[in-house]
């Protein structure tokens, strides 16, 4: 279990690079509704994720007791589609053109209008949508996917991984809770980082954990 645990929250960690999360969850910490709004986005964010991570480990689980000798590849297949789906997304986030600091503008004058309730469920909503987060989030899974573990580990590692997944929103929404005097401050500059290396990670993150997960579904492989 701890062999499982490890890996998947390594790739889970990945989560912690999620740039458009992380600037989203910023703006609504310092709009008028501040740590309310931000809170908000936070619970729903992790909330669907923790409900995405359960139905897919319960789901696998009862696949794999359907599951024949002669589906043994099934592992292995997955894990190779899931390290082919990363590394086209590093060619994408490759290929798109910088982004515009006017969209930040215009949905900067948006968010004051979001009560925490609007920003619940629009946490909710983009880890559904969010295609790429989704797909890095999915790869953590795997591990726990395609292990042998019980169906109540799983569970319990699928909530950890999505815990630590979601790190991305959590840890500026208590940075606003615990330091308010400097949240501001501390959140900018986040957010300024992140806009002149959010290329970067967008690029090399899928690029690394794809070749990882190549790799090990290849050499799975009978």
């Amino acid at each position: 279990m701890a062999t499982v645990l490890l890996q998947s929250l390594l790739l889970a960690s990945a989560g912690l690079f999620s740039v458009g999360s992380i600037t989203l969850v910023i703006l609504l910490l310092i709009s008028d509704q501040g740590w309310r709004n931000g809170l908000g986005y936070a619970l729903g964010y992790f909330g669907a994720y923790s409900l995405i991570g359960v139905s897919i480990v319960l789901v696998g689980y009862q696949a794999a007791e359907n599951q024949t000798a002669s589906q043994s590849n099934l592992a292995p297949i997955i894990t190779i589609v899931l390290g082919s789906l990363l590394l086209w997304l590093s060619l994408s986030n490759w290929r798109k053109p910088a982004p515009d600091e006017k969209k930040e503008s215009r949905f900067f004058s948006i968010i004051d209008t979001i009560t925490p309730f609007k920003a619940f469920g629009f946490g909710a909503l983009v880890s559904v949508i969010n295609f790429k987060n989704l797909a890095l989030f999915l790869s953590a899974l795997s591990v726990v996917i395609i292990s042998n573990l019980q169906v109540t580990d799983k569970i319990i590692i699928a909530l950890l991984v999505a815990f630590v997944f979601c790190q991305s929103v959590i840890i500026p929404v208590l940075i606003c809770l615990l330091v308010p005097k400097k949240a501001n401050q501390l959140l900018n500059g986040i957010k300024d980082w992140l806009g002149k290396h959010s290329r970067a990670i967008g690029i090399w993150f899928p690029l690394i954990f794809g070749l990882i997960f190549l790799l090990k579904g290849f050499t799975g492989l009978r």
